[in-house]
């Protein structure tokens, strides 16, 4: 078969199967506990999938990836972080700083990776299993615990989300302070960031 036929297939992996389905979930979920901007935005991503699977993977952001300095980068998290920090929390500011974040993020992460060295199948399918089963767990756990929080009594206090296990610590300014430190750090790592050139 030609290569350029496999290339224009829409590819109905089942890894991207199982995230539309995920985030799907997770859209109608945030939707029903009345989160509408989180169930929104999660909406967007499925559709965005979806379109992407059908177009066969060809959908562009940009014509050329963006490519910034280190320093730049580092710059303008600093700053967004800065916001987060100050800005009243769950206010217009903080969504505003969250969403130029996710905006960013997406640009950057669609644009192809270089090439690397492959990891062996098995580390890759070790490393896919753990984390997919940790992010499950986790989703579980803060579904369950909603559900229970607002249908027993005094479940808010008896089945808390990790939200409401994280608020007593990031009220406290140094408590967000390292919050959104670990947050932001997290993210440039899953962007490669931190990786040796």
């Amino acid at each position: 078969m030609p290569a350029t036929t496999e290339v224009s297939r829409p590819r109905w992996s089942l890894s991207a199967v199982l995230w539309i389905c995920v985030l799907a979930i997770m859209s109608g979920f945030q939707t029903w506990r009345g989160a509408y901007v989180d169930g929104v935005l999660f909406f967007a991503l499925v559709a965005m999938l979806i379109i992407d699977r059908l177009t066969g993977g060809r959908i562009i952001l940009l014509k050329q990836p963006v490519v910034a300095p280190k320093v730049v980068t580092l710059a303008i998290t600093g700053v967004l972080g800065l916001v987060l920090i100050l800005a009243p929390r769950h206010s217009w500011i903080d969504l505003v700083a969250l969403v130029a974040i996710g905006v960013t993020v997406l640009i950057v992460a669609w644009a192809p990776t270089p090439e690397r060295t492959k990891r062996s199948h098995r580390s890759l399918l070790r490393s896919m299993w753990f984390w997919s089963m940790a992010a499950v767990a986790l989703c579980v756990w803060e579904a369950t615990a909603f559900v229970l929080s607002v249908t027993v009594p005094d479940g808010i206090d008896m089945f808390p989300t990790i939200s409401v296990l994280l608020d007593p610590f990031v009220e406290n300014i140094w408590g967000r302070i390292v919050f959104v430190g670990l947050w932001l750090a997290a993210g440039l790592g899953l962007l490669q960031l931190w990786r040796k050139p």
